[in-house]
C-alpha cells in the first residue's frame, strides 16, 4: 500500500509537464484550454512570423538581415560593433529596419535620428574654423552628428590644440580645446544629442559603438581640407556619469619637425644630452608630467640615431608615431606582451639601442638597468618632479642603489612652458612677489641673477594668439649627470635634495632657473615660470 501511495503522489508531481519518451526527449505538451496547436508547413517546421511594422517601416530578425547582405554573422556582427548597421534590440533580440540595410547596400551610412536640433552645434563649429579656409561640405555624408565629429576634429587642428574634450555637465556638453597646455571653451550642445555624437566619433575610431560601460580607445587618420594632408588623432573613451566622455590626442603629420633644434637648449646642455645618447650602453631617463613633451623627446632622440648602421627597438604603449628604420612594439594587456615581457623578447632580437616607453613597476626599472649593464643604450621614462628625484624613485621602487649608480648615465627632467605672442605682447615689470621668488629659484638653480639681461615682457593678447596672449610652448630643463661623485652620494643613501646640490655644484642649471633665463630674454612671462616651477 505504501508503496502504490508513492507512485501516486510521484505520479501528481508530473501532471501537466512533459515527459520523456522512449528515445529520451521530452514529449511536446499537448494544447490545453483555450491554446491553440502551431500551423506547421510540409517539412514539420514552423513558418517564419509575419515581419513586424513601426511607423510603417518593415522590421527584420538578424536571420534576415543576414540573408539580404548575403554576408557571414561574424562579418554582420562586426559591421554591427563598427557601427555600419543600425539596429536596435527588443529583449534579447536584435531588429533592423529593411531601410537601413538597403541604406548599407547602397554605401550610405546607417540613418541617425537626433532627439534635439543639432543646427546651433554645426554652426559654432563651423564659424571659427571659416578664417582658415574650407572645411566639410554640410551635411556630407547624410549624418549631422557625423559632421559635428568631424567639425570638431576639424576645429582642433586648425587653432593648433593638442587635445579635444567632450564631456557632459549640468548645463550641457562642453566641447574644450587645450592650447598651449591649457583648456579653452569652444561650443557647448544639447546633451540629448551626445549619444548620437558619441557613437560618430566611436565610428570613426574603430570602437563598438553599442559598448557604453567600459573604457575604450582608438585611432583615426583624417584628411581635412584646407588644414592638413593627414591628422593622426589617438582617441580615448571614458565611461562618465551624463554620458561618455571623449578625449582625443591631435598629432598633425606634416608639422612633424624631430630635431634638436627646436628645442633651443643651451649649448652646453645639447653637448651633454648628444654625448650620453651617442654612447654604447647606459640609461638615459626622461623625466615630467604628463603633457611635459617627453616623448618627443624621445622621438627626437630615436631620430638622431637612426642609421643603418644602428638597430633601434621601441616599446610602446602605445606607438604614437610611426618611424622608418625602428622596429615599434605595443604593448597590450596579454601576459606576453607587457612591458616586462616585452623587454625580454627584444633582447633575444639584437637591439643596439631599446626604447622602452615608460618605467611603471619594479620589474620594468630592473629589467632597464639590467640591458644597460648588458651593452645596450636604453631610453625610458619615468614620472617625477625633477631628476634628482628620479635617482631616488628609481632605489624607492627596488632597484639597488649600486645598480642605478651604475647603469644611470644622464637624467634629463622638463616641462613646457608657453611662449609670448610675437605679435602683442609688451615690456612690464613683473609682480614683485614673482622677481623675489625668480631671485631665490635663480640662486639656488646654479644662475647668476645680476648677469641676467631681465628684459621682461607681459602678455596682451591678440588675434593671432586667439587672445591668450601666448602662442607656441618652450622647453625647460635640467640635465643630471650620474658623475661618480653624484653615483657615490646615492650609494650612501643621499636623498633628493643633496643630490639637486651636488649637481648644481658640478654645473647644473635647474628647470626653474632654466625658465627664469627664458623670461629675462623676453621668450615667456615670469608668472608663466612661476606658474610651472610651482610643482617642483
Amino acid at each position: 500500500m505504501a508503496g502504490k501511495k508513492r507512485k501516486k503522489r510521484a505520479g501528481a508531481t508530473t501532471r501537466g509537464l512533459a515527459t520523456p519518451g522512449k528515445s529520451g526527449k521530452r514529449a511536446a505538451r499537448p494544447p490545453g484550454k483555450g491554446t491553440a496547436a502551431a500551423p506547421t508547413t510540409a517539412a514539420g517546421k514552423a513558418p517564419a512570423p509575419p515581419a513586424p511594422e513601426a511607423d510603417g517601416r518593415e522590421l527584420l530578425d538578424m536571420s534576415q538581415a543576414i540573408a539580404m547582405l548575403k554576408t557571414t554573422r561574424p562579418t554582420f556582427y562586426r559591421w554591427l560593433r563598427a557601427g555600419k548597421l543600425k539596429g536596435m534590440k527588443v529583449g534579447r533580440q536584435w531588429r533592423f529596419y529593411r531601410e537601413d540595410i538597403e541604406r548599407f547596400l547602397r554605401g550610405q551610412g546607417p540613418r541617425i535620428d537626433l532627439a534635439a536640433d543639432i543646427g546651433p552645434l554645426l554652426r559654432d563649429l563651423r564659424e571659427p574654423i571659416a578664417p582658415y579656409g574650407p572645411t566639410f561640405p554640410a551635411g556630407a555624408g547624410g549624418d549631422e552628428a557625423m559632421e559635428a565629429a568631424r567639425l570638431m576634429i576639424h576645429l582642433g587642428a586648425a587653432m593648433g590644440a593638442s587635445d579635444v574634450h567632450v564631456a557632459a555637465q549640468s548645463d550641457g556638453v562642453h566641447v574644450r580645446l587645450r592650447l598651449d597646455g591649457v583648456l579653452h571653451a569652444a561650443a557647448t550642445y544639447d546633451a540629448r544629442l551626445h549619444p548620437a555624437v558619441v557613437a560618430a566619433w566611436k565610428a570613426m575610431a574603430a570602437c563598438d559603438i553599442h559598448e557604453t560601460e567600459l573604457p575604450q580607445d582608438g585611432r583615426i587618420l583624417i584628411e581635412l581640407p584646407g588644414i592638413s594632408d593627414t591628422v593622426d588623432l589617438r582617441v580615448s573613451f571614458l565611461p562618465a556619469y551624463g554620458g561618455e566622455a571623449v578625449t582625443a590626442r591631435i598629432l598633425r603629420r606634416d608639422e612633424i619637425h624631430l630635431s634638436f633644434d627646436r628645442f633651443d637648449l643651451a649649448p652646453p646642455d645639447l653637448e651633454k644630452l648628444l654625448r650620453h645618447i651617442e654612447s654604447p650602453n647606459g640609461v638615459v631617463l626622461l623625466t615630467g608630467p604628463t603633457g611635459s613633451g617627453k616623448t618627443t623627446t624621445l622621438y627626437t632622440c630615436l631620430g638622431h640615431l637612426n642609421r643603418p648602421e644602428v638597430k633601434l627597438v621601441s616599446i610602446e604603449d602605445p606607438v604614437e608615431l610611426a618611424m622608418d628604420g625602428v622596429v615599434q612594439v605595443a604593448v597590450r594587456q596579454h601576459p606576453s606582451r607587457t612591458f616586462p615581457a616585452a623587454c625580454r623578447a627584444a633582447l633575444r632580437s639584437d637591439p643596439d639601442v631599446i626604447m622602452v616607453g615608460e618605467i611603471r613597476d619594479a620589474e620594468s626599472a630592473n629589467l632597464c638597468v639590467q640591458m644597460a649593464l648588458t651593452g645596450h643604450l636604453v631610453l625610458t621614462t619615468l614620472h617625477t618632479s625633477d631628476a634628482a628625484g628620479a635617482l631616488v624613485r628609481l632605489v624607492e621602487i627596488g632597484v639597488v642603489p649600486f645598480v642605478v649608480a651604475d647603469a644611470t648615465r644622464l637624467v634629463v627632467a622638463q616641462r613646457l612652458v608657453r611662449r609670448l605672442c610675437a605679435a602683442c605682447s609688451k615690456p612690464g615689470t613683473p609682480d614683485a612677489g614673482h622677481l623675489e621668488e625668480a631671485q631665490r629659484l635663480a640662486r639656488t638653480g646654479g644662475l647668476a641673477w645680476d648677469s641676467l639681461a631681465k628684459r621682461w615682457h607681459e602678455p596682451v593678447g591678440c588675434t593671432a594668439c586667439k587672445s591668450t596672449g601666448y602662442r607656441g610652448r618652450s622647453l625647460i630643463a635640467e640635465m643630471l649627470e650620474v658623475t661618480p661623485e653624484v653615483g657615490a652620494a646615492l650609494r650612501r643613501g643621499a636623498g633628493a635634495a643633496e643630490l639637486r646640490t651636488l649637481a648644481v655644484g658640478q654645473g647644473m642649471t635647474t628647470m626653474a632657473a632654466h625658465g627664469i633665463l627664458r623670461a629675462a630674454a623676453g621668450e615667456t612671462s615670469l608668472a608663466e615660470v612661476v606658474r610651472a616651477a610651482a610643482s617642483l
